[in-house]
C-alpha cells in the first residue's frame, strides 16, 4: 500500500492499521474506499474480514440500515428464498477459501467463518457491501448498493493537500 493510501485509511478509521493492506476499491474522487486485510495482523491475531470498509460515507449509510434492522430483514430473505440462500452460502464458501489461500502460515487459531467471520447470519452488513464492492460476487452487499446507491461526495472526505479530514465533507443521501 502506497504510504499516502494508508495514511489517509489511517484518518478515514480513525486509528493506526495493523497490518500492512492493500486498496481494492477506490471512490469516484481516488480515495480508498475498501482495504484487503490479510487473514493474520502483524500481532498474529487472526482476522476473519478480507475485505475492510474504509469510505465514511458508506460507513455512515450502512450504519443508519443495520439500525433500522436491516440485517435481521436480510437474515429472514435467506432463509426464506432459496435462490438468495444458494447464492449466499456459495459466497460464504468461496470467501473462506480465498482467505485460507492468502494465510502463510499454519498457525492456530485461524481466522473462522464467511464474511466478516460469520457462519449463521449476516452479522455485518458493512462486511458484505466492501466483499461486493472489491469483487463483485457478494449477493448481500448487492442489497445493501441497491439501498444506498453508489458514491455520491461532491467532496473528497479527506483532503489530499493537508491529509486531515475535510471539513466540509458531508454524507449526501
Amino acid at each position: 500500500m502506497a504510504k499516502r493510501d494508508k495514511e489517509i485509511v489511517e484518518i478515514q478509521i480513525g486509528r493506526k492499521l495493523r497490518s500492512e493492506l492493500e486498496v481494492s476499491c477506490r471512490c469516484h474522487l481516488d480515495l480508498p474506499a475498501v482495504i484487503k486485510v490479510p487473514p493474520r495482523l502483524n500481532d498474529k491475531t487472526p482476522f476473519p474480514t478480507t475485505y475492510w470498509l474504509t469510505c465514511p460515507m458508506m460507513n455512515k449509510k450502512i450504519g443508519s440500515l443495520e439500525s433500522q434492522g436491516l440485517i435481521k430483514e436480510i437474515d429472514k430473505q435467506i432463509q426464506t428464498d432459496s435462490k438468495l440462500n444458494s447464492k449466499w452460502r456459495k459466497r460464504q464458501e468461496s470467501y473462506k477459501l480465498e482467505r485460507d489461500k492468502l494465510e502463510t502460515q499454519e498457525v492456530f487459531p485461524k481466522a473462522k467463518g464467511g464474511v466478516g467471520g460469520a457462519e449463521n447470519s449476516v452479522k455485518c452488513l458493512h462486511s458484505h457491501t466492501a466483499d461486493e464492492l472489491s469483487t463483485g460476487l457478494n449477493p448481500v452487499g448487492k442489497i445493501v448498493l441497491e439501498s444506498i446507491g453508489t458514491f455520491n461526495c461532491d467532496q473528497p472526505c479527506i483532503s489530499k493537500e493537508s491529509m486531515k479530514k475535510n471539513e466540509g465533507w458531508s454524507v449526501i443521501w
